[in-house]
């Protein structure tokens, strides 16, 4: 009888949903973006201002069944109206979208008012599941009615008001609080800009595409596209960053920490600079142990490890430095059981003293598996080979932690030994162990931190081979993840954190597919005489917004922004020769070779043919349409041009780093315009001092250093 009751229930309700559509679809009633917002804040005011007036579950019910209402009637305004292809294919994807969003919302509420509660859908019959499908809802219906009626294309016919009524206001707030220029609030409002102002191009796009099909506007559509799908999950990762700059407490008793060095024929002095290092690191000696792994298995490192009073581990030379580090946990295990923590640094890389100190108490949390620290590398001036990789250090893994899937970074980490057993030790499977570990870990069910405090400086790539060797590596992991273990269907990851890693699998799907397709359509149409139809009122918004954008998400460091797009572009080859390597080593991981840590000077711009030809046909066809052109539109001309040097610019940077150390007297390589910046110089003679010491009075209080300092010293001796 019940079941009875409840089935006439729901016939009901959806009679009178029929019944609704019906009434007001013969008043007559025009259908405009008023009519939505109207019915969302009447809602919503029910639901949240009024929770006295109507219990919870009605307002649910009559927001739901509001919302619902009005993407109905909007479905079949758009059958009646037949609105045009700019906003038709927009309209219908969205407000289909919305009708599944409010319907299931609208199920869920009445699951919850009248007590329907299927067993496939009791874990979802929850307030939060109908929250968040209402604000979905609300963002559907509020993008459709923007792209709708304030698109791109329409933005010139609202000048000057309310545009110049905008810019003012943005105007005042820059000058009276310029602070909020690269505040959370103004990162994500101009995100959200982005979003919008690409949304109306890729819609313009769309439609040249389809009322002027042929091959280079395809090739525009799909280039634009993709990079469009990068920016946007960019946003969305970076929407609520956490940047740890203050160390937790270390509360209760201090944990066993071992330092593992693994090294394979990295110079001595190198080496021996990264072990003084690393003996000055203020913990309690007690507490502390120092492994060298050495793959090399070299008489003279055994013989600097008896020297400094380490321990020495022979490496198995298997699995590159995961197989190196897996024997050294397992020499751990063994020798040192009440060993909780492992730190690995890299041989070329020097140590805070304080490093310890501000990791450490992260573990407190048992579900934290890992803690990485910001790095730094000693660079040439300029930092010609964009090595120091700030912007993603500073910018992009506060905003991954904040989604709780920061990185590991190889070196400068903390792990939980437990946690690495747990999931079999360091990940043999790709190529470097980092990334996949990490990944292996918060499928887990783990959680990783990032600490943004420089505490670990180290040698980087100074010449082209060195440098595309190292990238590439890097390349191939991520690809072979992508590829072979996909983020979006990998057990046990957050929906946070699938976005995350698909974001980076994306970074470089943007470099090899994408970007170069759009980097080929202005010079195809320079080269042809072939222009797209490209309304500026449709461009120069998205531009101008992407560009401020990436401006706030660098917080003004225009300098590692530019470097950072230099060799994203730059690196396009080197990508795409990753990508075919990964796509043939699905049952065999490539081999890895250490990255050479001495320059060999001399010049490759052999390895870089791909980029200087680019750079060459590009300046070639720009002074072929402005001087032999003159019948084509003059600011359709200088509109391509300006893009194409535009990516003529990012693809010299790698270029010029061809030349560097290159004398070429008496027609010498114009010197970078930047110099060393701030704090250069200081990383260097951190590199050159064998033992890194610290400013004591910028450190913590330890109740360690006294004890610290008496091991280091009976070292020495």
């Amino acid at each position: 009888m019940d079941d009875v009751r409840r089935v006439l229930k729901l016939i009901l309700l959806l009679g009178a949903n029929v019944l609704l559509l019906v009434v007001l679809n013969r008043a007559d009633l025009s259908f405009n973006g008023e009519w939505a917002l109207y019915f969302l804040v009447v809602g919503l005011a029910l639901k949240l201002w009024m929770p006295g007036g109507l219990s919870a579950r009605r307002s649910t019910l009559l927001t739901a069944a509001a919302v619902l209402l009005v993407g109905e009637l909007y479905l079949l305004s758009l059958a009646q109206a037949q609105l045009d292809v700019l906003s038709t294919p927009a309209g219908l994807a969205a407000y289909a979208l919305t009708y599944a969003v409010t319907g299931t919302g609208l199920i869920l509420a009445a699951q919850r008012a009248l007590s329907l509660r299927p067993a496939g859908l009791h874990a979802l019959a929850h307030a939060r599941t109908a929250r968040w499908a209402l604000i979905v809802a609300a963002g559907l219906f509020l993008n459709v009615v923007l792209v709708t009626y304030y698109n791109t294309i329409l933005w010139p016919y609202l000048w000057p008001k309310p545009i110049l009524f905008i810019i003012v206001v943005v105007l005042g707030l820059l000058l009276w609080a310029p602070r909020w220029m690269y505040s959370l609030t103004a990162f994500r409002a101009v995100g959200l800009m982005m979003i919008f102002t690409g949304e109306s191009y890729l819609l313009h796009t769309l439609r040249v595409t389809v009322e002027q099909f042929d091959a280079l506007s395809l090739v525009h559509l799909v280039g634009f596209a993709g990079m469009y799908t990068v920016l946007v999950i960019n946003v969305i990762n970076q929407f609520s960053p956490r940047d740890n700059h203050l160390a937790p407490p270390v509360l209760g008793e201090l944990p066993f920490v071992a330092v593992v060095i693994p090294t394979y024929g990295e110079p001595y002095d190198v080496l021996e600079k990264t072990l003084n290092s690393i003996k000055w690191l203020d913990y309690p000696p007690e507490d502390l142990v120092i492994v060298i792994s050495d793959d090399g298995r070299r008489r003279e490192i055994q013989d600097l490890a008896r020297r400094h009073g380490v321990q020495y581990h022979p490496g198995p030379r298997k699995d590159a430095k995961a197989g190196n580090l897996n024997s050294a946990l397992d020499y751990l295990v063994r020798h040192y059981p009440q060993t909780s923590l492992i730190v690995t640094q890299d041989a070329d890389e020097l140590v805070h003293p304080a490093f310890l100190q501000k990791t450490v108490g992260y573990f407190i949390d048992p579900k934290i598996a890992v803690v990485q620290t910001a790095k730094e590398s000693s660079t040439p001036a300029g930092d010609p080979f964009g090595t120091r990789d700030r912007l993603f250090y500073d910018i992009m893994q506060p905003g991954r932690n904040g989604r709780g899937a920061a990185l590991a970074c190889g070196s400068g980490v903390v792990w939980r030994v437990s946690a690495l057993l747990e999931i079999g030790g360091f990940a043999t499977w790709n190529v470097i162990e980092d990334l996949t570990t990490t990944y292996y870990l918060h499928s887990a069910g783990y959680r990783s931190e990032y600490h943004n405090e420089v505490l670990s400086v180290g040698l980087a790539p100074d010449d082209i081979p060195g440098l595309l060797k190292q990238r590439g590596t890097w390349a191939v992991d991520t690809w072979r993840l992508i590829l072979f273990d996909n983020p979006l269907r990998k057990p046990g990851l957050t929906v946070a954190q699938r976005l995350q890693y698909l974001e980076l699998g994306l970074f470089y799907a943007s470099a090899v597919f994408f970007t170069p397709l759009m980097m080929l359509t202005p010079l195809i149409s320079l080269a042809t005489g072939d222009y797209l139809p490209i309304e500026g009122a449709a461009l120069f918004p998205w531009v101008a917004f992407s560009l401020l954008y990436y401006v706030i998400l660098s917080q003004g460091y225009s300098f590692y922004l530019i470097r950072t797009w230099q060799y994203w572009i730059g690196h396009w080859p080197t990508y795409t020769q990753a990508f075919f390597t990964a796509l043939v080593s699905r049952n065999k991981k490539p081999s890895y070779k250490v990255t050479r840590k001495t320059r060999q000077s001399g010049f490759y711009g052999y390895l870089l043919w791909v980029q200087f030809l680019y750079v060459f046909a590009g300046v070639a066809v720009a002074f072929r349409a402005l001087l032999w052109e003159p019948e084509t539109n003059l600011v359709t001309q200088l509109t391509n041009v300006i893009l194409l040097m535009f990516f003529i610019f990012l693809i010299s940077g790698i270029c010029r780093a061809a030349f560097y150390g290159v004398d070429l007297a008496p027609w010498r390589v114009a010197r970078s315009v930047i110099h060393s910046s701030v704090g250069l110089s200081w990383l260097r003679r951190k590199q050159d001092d064998v033992a890194w010491q610290s400013d004591t009075a910028t450190l913590p209080s330890s109740p360690f250093r006294n004890a610290s300092r008496v091991r280091r010293i009976d070292s020495k001796q």
